[in-house]
């Protein structure tokens, strides 16, 4: 399992770079459309992060098809739904959710909490450094 999440953080390195240089090559540029460009790479982040998001859930439900890779709380259901939710929450929020991880998938849960941990604070960097060049004199 650890190797599962270590190769989900490998992943999600190349996809976030990609994603970035994706949103900067296609924002609109220029002093007249600063205001677009900045919304452009907001909601371009926001789309990236989903994105990556529903790459755990997929590999969440995939992994937790087998009980020998542990569960989530009882009560946890199986729609997708609910992976992105508790994909979406353990990548945002470094795991605070009411379902808890049993067993190996633990692990996982807690490399994609600090996946989600660096690619956000890579994405207020990146925002950040496009809002300087925007607004530069």
């Amino acid at each position: 399992m650890l190797a599962w999440g270590v190769g989900l953080l490998f992943a999600y390195g190349l996809v976030h770079l990609g994603g970035l240089e994706l949103i900067r090559k296609v924002r609109p540029d220029g002093k007249a459309h600063s205001s677009i460009g900045l919304l452009f790479t907001f909601w371009g982040l926001a789309l990236l992060h989903l994105f990556e998001i529903a790459l755990a859930a997929v590999l969440l439900a995939y992994l937790l098809a087998n009980p020998d890779h542990g569960t989530l709380t009882e009560g946890f259901g199986s729609s997708a739904a609910d992976y992105l939710y508790f994909a979406g929450v353990s990548f945002a929020t470094l795991g605070y959710t009411q379902l808890e991880a049993h067993g190996a998938i633990r692990l996982l849960v807690m490399l994609l909490s600090l996946s989600g941990f660096m690619l956000i604070t890579w994405s207020a960097s990146f925002i950040y450094t496009i809002w300087g060049e925007t607004f530069r004199d």
